[in-house]
């Protein structure tokens, strides 16, 4: 179908009574407040109906809002400020090559906060990917590489509260191949 379509919203979630670590000990104190508001766009536009590209950004305003032991104003941990994604896909329609699809997209994220109290950040990142399938009727045969431009980010990870981090995927191809009865 051709056109453009999408999504927009606005949010505001507030969590109230969350477990808040007290400093320096093994002890919580359950008297926090955390609030996320922000706004999300989706979009797909199809010029053709061989040719779709999705745009989608997000913004999130995540911080804490009410503690005893944590600075108000601090933002929560790995919640980025800013996301986006832009990706196409082209899809062969007719003569020899029908049923082939290509596509490929860049993610970008936004510094994040590792600790409460933000002590400790992690910077943003890109990520590049591309797809190919073909569709050969009972078998679709597809190749996609994630992180194809090798970059060498890392990503919050969450271990026992800690402020732990780790590397984004290092480049890599995955082969499928699908059946269907």
């Amino acid at each position: 179908v051709k056109g453009l379509t999408g999504t927009a919203a606005l949010y505001q979630v507030t969590r109230q009574n969350v477990l808040t670590a007290i400093p320096n000990t093994f002890f919580f104190s359950q008297d926090g407040e955390q609030r996320a508001r922000g706004a999300e766009l989706d979009l797909i536009y199809e010029p053709l109906p061989a040719l779709s590209i999705l745009f989608n950004y997000a913004y999130t305003d995540a911080k804490v809002t009410k503690a005893t032991t944590i600075p108000v104003g601090d933002r929560l941990r790995a919640v980025p400020e800013h996301s986006a994604r832009l990706a196409g896909r082209y899809r062969v329609r007719d003569g020899v090559l029908k049923g082939l699809e290509a596509g490929a997209g860049i993610t970008i994220v936004s510094d994040r906060e590792l600790t409460l109290p933000n002590t400790t950040a992690i910077g943003g990142s890109t990520l590049v990917d591309a797809q190919a399938s073909y569709d050969l009727g009972p078998v679709k045969l597809g190749v996609s590489v994630v992180n194809l431009l090798g970059s060498k980010a890392f990503a919050p990870y969450q271990y026992l509260g800690g402020a732990y981090v780790t590397p984004v995927q290092p480049r890599s191809a995955f082969v499928t191949l699908r059946a269907g009865f």
